[in-house]
């Protein structure tokens, strides 16, 4: 049984005191664990009792002293992301150590509230962290939580109720650009600027490595895994097959060292056919290509997996100044090429099968300047093709074979309409 009485301090006379009100009860029943807590009136005591009643029949009751810290659950819940790729996982641990624990790690669960997220995202912004950041830190709440209530460690989601960061327009700062990884004008070269770019780049595996990537769209990693042996030059249609991307990731303490994993998406899987052209340069390069243990298309001078930045900084880059054009990454050529592609009138599916996107959603939404800027003679075409099919003038012979055939009863009760009795 619960009871709620007085707790007279040492002196206290007990006549109209301001002594605490100690409720003693039981939460979980007879067996459970005694609980003694303290309230300023006897009204605050019995809600409490009510509430905490209520929670134990609805099964939401957790006792204060097994919730784990905000620490333990994050560590948890990296855990059980760790058959993912060892770049994710990394970048899941960098952001824990950055910007949640520091905070929240030795809070209990039940401890974080909505405010101090709120808080985190406001610290983050004037530190100049992008939206795309702030609220996937914001999601990685929501997930340690979500994990932890299927666990039954906590019974509420705050990130649930927090607002998230808006991408509104700001000023920039001096000498700051725009995000390189937009596919925007001012981050994507034209083909006639590609063309300047490629005729002033390094011959040999920096020109056809450039070459390469303004003419399939692959991405950086992908091309910089690819093999010879993914590769079919012969034919009239000669094809590259897209089945694996390098990246160079720090996995539980071991040295960055290249690994090789599957595209990211079933779609990524895929198979490129490329112009006779295209096929020439490469067997041009594999005459000269280094060898190596993998048999690389793109490898450094020893043979081995080559760096993106190394190809950026060594490549990219000094072809792009020599041709005295505006700084842009790696990933701008894929950029170009797309857009080159919907200019030229492709349609969304076939871009999107060329890149590799999981959805056409995907391509309209990365590319949406360039369709929406892209004019054809399409509507023009139809509404010629509608007029010619307009009434005939009079005099004019009908073709007999574009008048569907009557059927001799349907004729006899056509006559029949036409002079009744």
């Amino acid at each position: 049984m619960a009871s709620i009485k007085r707790f007279h301090q040492n002196g206290c006379k007990g006549e109209n005191c301001e002594c605490a009100w100690r409720l003693d009860y039981r939460p979980l029943g007879t067996r459970g664990p005694r609980k003694r807590l303290y309230f300023p009136t006897k009204k605050e005591a019995e809600k409490h009792l009510a509430q905490t009643s209520i929670k134990v029949t609805r099964g939401e009751y957790l006792d204060r002293r097994q919730v784990p810290t905000f620490a333990v659950t994050a560590g948890q819940w990296l855990e059980s992301k760790m058959d993912r790729r060892p770049s994710y996982t990394e970048a899941l641990r960098a952001r824990l150590n950055i910007y949640l624990l520091p905070r929240f790690g030795l809070l209990r669960l039940d401890q974080v509230s909505v405010a101090p997220i709120e808080k985190m995202r406001d610290d983050m912004r004037e530190l100049g962290r992008s939206t795309i950041t702030i609220n996937a830190t914001i999601r990685m709440i929501g997930g340690i939580y979500q994990m932890a209530i299927r666990r039954g460690l906590c019974t509420a989601n705050p990130a649930d109720r927090v607002e998230r960061a808006f991408a509104g327009d700001r000023e920039l700062n001096s000498g700051e650009d725009i995000q390189a990884d937009q596919a925007t004008p001012e981050t994507v070269l034209s083909p006639e600027e590609i063309s300047v770019m490629l005729g002033n780049a390094d011959p040999g595996l920096y020109k056809t490595l450039l070459t390469f990537l303004a003419a399939t769209g692959l991405r950086s990693g992908e091309a910089l895994a690819l093999r010879w042996s993914d590769c079919q030059l012969g034919g009239p249609e000669p094809k590259i097959f897209v089945r694996r991307s390098l990246s160079w990731t720090r996995v539980h303490g071991e040295d960055v060292r290249a690994r090789f994993y599957p595209p990211k998406t079933k779609s990524g899987h895929r198979v490129i056919t490329i112009p006779p052209e295209l096929a020439t340069v490469l067997k041009k390069w594999q005459l000269q290509c280094p060898p190596g243990e993998h048999e690389l298309v793109f490898p450094n001078p020893e043979g081995k997996p080559l760096r993106r930045s190394v190809a950026l900084r060594r490549g990219l880059w000094p072809a792009l100044r020599r041709a005295g054009l505006r700084r842009v990454n790696m990933h701008s050529l894929r950029h170009s090429f797309a857009s080159a592609l919907i200019a030229a009138g492709s349609p969304v599916t076939e871009v999107q099968s060329i890149l590799g996107h999981s959805s056409p959603a995907i391509t309209l939404n990365v590319y949406a300047h360039w369709f929406r800027a892209t004019k054809t003679t399409a509507m023009a075409s139809v509404v010629r093709n509608l007029l010619k099919t307009g009434p005939k003038k009079s005099g004019q012979k009908v073709d007999k074979n574009r008048v569907p055939s009557i059927a001799p009863r349907e004729r006899r009760l056509a006559k029949i309409s036409r002079n009744p009795l």
